[in-house]
C-alpha cells in the first residue's frame, strides 16, 4: 500500500472501517475486532499504531510471530474462516502492520468453546450482536428472508378478502371468491401469504404489507413519509408533507401520485401551444420507489421510507444497507438480490416494477437523457438513498 496513502489513513483516525492497536498483546481480543469488521463491510486494522494516531512501531523481531497469531486466528477461530490480507510497512522507521479484512459469506463469528458468538462494530467500538442485530446479518446473507416470517397474533382476518380476490383472480387467474375456506387456506399458505405457526394459523410479514387492513397496525415499519422542502436543504420551509400507512401497492401509487403533485414541470411553446414536459418520467419515479419497498429492511422496526423533494432533486431513502453480495457499482449494471422475494414477486405480478435488475439502469439511462446528470446512489448511515436531479432551469 502507499506509504502517504496509509499516513493519511492514520490521520483520520479510527472510524468504522479502520481500527489502531498499539501492540498485540494477550489482552487484546483480535478476532473480535474481525469479526466486527466482517459483518459491517470489512476495513482495516493497523498494529502498531496508538489510539490517538501515533506510530509506535512493532520490534522487527516480533512480525512473524504477529503474522502467525493472525493467520492461526482466521483459520481456526473466525468463522467462516477468510485469507487477510497482511501486510508490513515502514513508516517514519518503525514497522507497523496492515491487516485488512473483507468477506461476502456474512454473518461472522468467533468459535470458542463449542460457542458462537456474533459481534458488530457501532462507529469505533465492538459489541455482541443483538437478537435484531442477528437477524438482520443472517437477512443480508440471503440466509433468510425476512418477509417469510410469521407476524404473531395475527390471523387471516386481518387480511383484505377483496383485496386477495382481486389478486389471485386477475393476476393468476384463479377462481378465489368460488373457494371452499379451506381451499383459500392452502392456496394463501403455498402463496407465502400465511404461515403455519405453532398450532395456528398466522400471516406472514409480506401477506400483511401486500393485503393487510391496517399494515402498520403490525408493522410500524411499512410506512413512506413525503415531505417537500422549498430551497435546496432540509431545514428550508416546508411545503408539503404526507405520511402513507397503506398496502405496499396502494403506497407505491399513492407516493407517485403525490409526488406528481408536487413536482414543477418544464414547458415550452411549440407554435402557439405550451408543451408541458415531466420532470421525473413516471416509470423512473415508480420505479424507484418500487426498489425502496421491495428491496428495503424491514427488520429495522419504526424507520419508514422516506421521499424528500427539494428545488433540484428528489431523495428516496430506503432503510437499510446493500446485502452480501451487492455493490453500488454492480446495481448499476443490473446485478440484483432479492431481499424480499416474496414481495418482489406480487409487485411484480401487478406489473408495477421492471424486470429484475432493469430498474437502476433504466433510471440512470432515462435521468441521463433528460438532465445530463446521473442520478447518484450512496449508503449513508443505515440507509441507501437514490437521488434523482431535475433539469437546470
Amino acid at each position: 500500500m502507499n506509504i502517504e496513502k496509509i499516513k493519511e489513513i492514520i490521520r483520520n483516525g479510527e472510524n468504522s472501517y479502520v481500527e489502531f492497536k498499539e501492540s498485540l498483546s494477550k489482552d487484546i481480543e483480535l478476532e473480535k475486532e474481525i469479526v466486527a469488521l466482517l459483518n459491517l463491510r470489512g476495513g482495516k486494522i493497523l498494529i502498531g499504531v496508538s489510539d490517538d494516531g501515533r506510530v509506535k512501531g512493532v520490534e522487527e523481531k516480533e512480525l512473524k510471530n504477529i503474522e502467525q497469531i493472525i493467520m492461526n486466528i482466521c483459520r481456526d477461530v473466525i468463522k467462516p474462516e477468510i485469507i487477510p490480507i497482511y501486510e508490513k510497512v515502514l513508516i517514519d522507521g518503525k514497522f507497523i502492520v496492515i491487516l485488512e479484512v473483507n468477506g461476502i459469506d456474512k454473518p461472522y463469528y468467533v468459535y470458542r468453546n463449542n460457542r458462537k458468538t456474533y459481534y458488530i462494530r457501532v462507529g469505533t467500538t465492538v459489541r455482541e450482536a443483538t437478537r435484531d442485530e442477528l437477524r438482520r446479518l443472517f437477512q443480508a446473507s440471503g440466509m433468510i428472508h425476512y418477509d417469510e416470517n410469521p407476524v404473531y397474533n395475527s390471523s387471516i382476518e386481518d387480511l383484505s378478502a377483496d383485496k386477495i380476490t382481486e389478486y389471485f383472480e386477475k393476476f393468476r387467474e384463479i377462481e378465489f371468491k368460488e373457494k371452499s375456506e379451506e381451499e383459500k387456506i392452502n392456496i394463501l399458505l403455498n402463496s407465502k401469504i400465511l404461515t403455519q405457526c405453532e398450532d395456528r394459523i398466522v400471516c406472514t410479514v409480506a401477506g400483511v404489507l401486500l393485503f393487510g387492513n391496517q399494515p402498520s397496525k403490525f408493522l410500524s415499519q411499512s410506512g413512506i413519509m413525503f415531505a417537500h422542502f422549498k430551497g435546496t436543504e432540509i431545514s428550508g420551509e416546508l411545503i408539503d408533507r404526507k405520511e402513507i400507512n397503506k398496502t405496499i401497492v396502494e403506497s407505491i401509487k399513492e407516493a407517485c401520485e403525490i409526488i406528481r403533485l408536487n413536482i414543477l414541470k418544464s414547458s415550452k411553446i411549440e407554435g402557439i401551444e405550451r408543451i408541458e414536459k415531466e420532470i421525473i418520467p413516471e416509470r423512473v419515479m415508480r420505479e424507484a420507489i418500487v426498489n425502496a419497498c421491495i428491496h428495503r429492511d424491514y427488520t429495522i422496526y419504526g424507520a419508514n421510507i422516506r421521499i424528500f423533494m427539494f428545488d433540484d432533486r428528489l431523495e428516496i431513502r430506503s432503510p437499510g444497507t446493500l446485502p452480501n453480495t451487492i455493490t453500488i457499482e454492480n446495481m448499476k449494471i443490473g446485478v440484483s438480490v432479492r431481499r424480499n422475494p416474496i414481495i418482489a414477486q406480487f409487485v411484480s405480478d401487478y406489473r408495477l416494477a421492471e424486470r429484475t435488475g432493469r430498474g437502476v439502469p433504466m433510471i440512470i439511462k432515462e435521468m441521463r437523457k433528460i438532465t445530463g446528470k446521473e442520478p447518484k446512489i450512496e449508503i449513508v448511515g443505515e440507509e441507501v438513498i437514490l437521488t434523482i436531479y431535475f433539469p437546470e432551469k
